[in-house]
């Protein structure tokens, strides 16, 4: 056998077993990066908050006012883009099916995570499933309004005239489906009158219907109704939530009204692709709750006609699984076809 022949029979080639052996030894001794090390980068490029209406609303400035805090935390720039449409469910299905980065996530409403499923056909996407929570950002109440001409000057006043007037007394919301329509619909069950829907798109003609006294009453998001409320336009006679609103002590909720256990409210949250990094998620919670438990973010949301909320992504599941519950019913009892 030749010195050439010799070498090369003496030559071991590796066996697919003896790479990955090798591999595992050396990926062994290399240093432990931890989860958190992904999040320890993060955001390293501009993050995207996603709202599902258009400029202007109740979620739109809440989700601005977020993103512009955020900004100067991190010192990179939080975005706010805008996508309306089929009651927020555009906005949702394009968070939900977004790259699982950190870099894409939702402004939520009742709608996005509750209500929509009851309302709408052939949902693009399962809130429960394909939205992570963050945080609930704010809670904003529904007041309860009444044309000046309307004789009610209470909810039990109000109560007793629609039970002599059955299917005589309008009320109008932002459209079917919204957090204003199912509010009334569940004052509806809870009291057996029999008032009429008038949907209309968008609170602002729906509330110049009712200082015209087209409609007589309406439910909705206290921003939308209270400059109207405060200049004697339409009679304030009751907050939805079960608690009376600091920003209007003196205006008795539903539920001590005579109508105990009501308890209705809009609601706004951060949430994100299911499959987002948990340390990315629990950095912006703390971020979040940071903002909107401090003395500037209390004193904003509160004159937004909110009340800041928080909680863990966890607490933030829990409140939105009891909400969906809750509006379900509400919804079989408005035999609310779906759209």
């Amino acid at each position: 056998m030749s010195t050439r022949s010799a070498k090369s029979s003496s030559i071991v080639r590796p066996t697919r077993r003896s790479v990955l052996i090798g591999g595992a030894a050396a990926l062994g001794s290399m240093p432990f990066i931890s989860r958190g090390s992904f999040a320890d980068t993060w955001p390293s490029r501009p993050v995207k908050f996603v709202v599902p209406f258009a400029p202007g609303g109740t979620t739109d400035i809440l989700g601005r006012l977020v993103a512009a805090k955020l900004s100067e935390e991190y010192g990179q720039q939080f975005i706010v883009e805008n996508k309306p449409g089929a009651g927020g469910n555009i906005a949702a299905d394009f968070v939900a099916k977004s790259d699982p980065d950190g870099y894409t996530f939702i402004v939520g409403t009742p709608g996005t995570h509750a209500i929509n499923k009851y309302v709408q056909k052939n949902m693009p996407y399962d809130p429960l499933v394909d939205i992570q929570p963050v945080t609930i950002i704010a809670r904003v109440p529904n007041l309860m309004s009444v044309n000046p001409d309307v004789p009610a000057k209470t909810v039990q006043e109000f109560i007793a005239l629609a039970k002599s007037k059955p299917g005589q007394i309008f009320y109008g919301t932002p459209g079917l489906g919204s957090t204003a329509h199912l509010a009334t619909e569940l004052l509806k069950s809870m009291t057996g009158i029999d008032i009429v829907h008038v949907p209309y798109k968008g609170s602002a003609p729906a509330v110049t219907d009712l200082v015209a006294g087209r409609i007589q009453v309406m439910i909705d998001n206290l921003p939308a109704v209270l400059s109207f409320a405060e200049a004697k336009s339409v009679r304030a006679i009751a907050i939805s939530t079960n608690t009376r609103w600091p920003l209007l002590p003196e205006i008795p909720t539903i539920a001590e009204s005579g109508v105990p256990g009501y308890d209705a409210a809009a609601w706004f949250t951060v949430a994100a692709p299911a499959k987002v990094s948990k340390d990315i998620v629990m950095k912006l919670n703390a971020s979040v709750i940071k903002f909107i438990k401090s003395p500037d973010g209390i004193e904003r949301i509160r004159k937004l006609g909110g009340e800041p909320i928080g909680g863990t992504p966890e607490e933030m599941q829990k409140f939105v699984i009891a909400e969906t519950e809750k509006w379900g019913k509400v919804a079989q009892f408005a035999k609310i076809q779906p759209e």
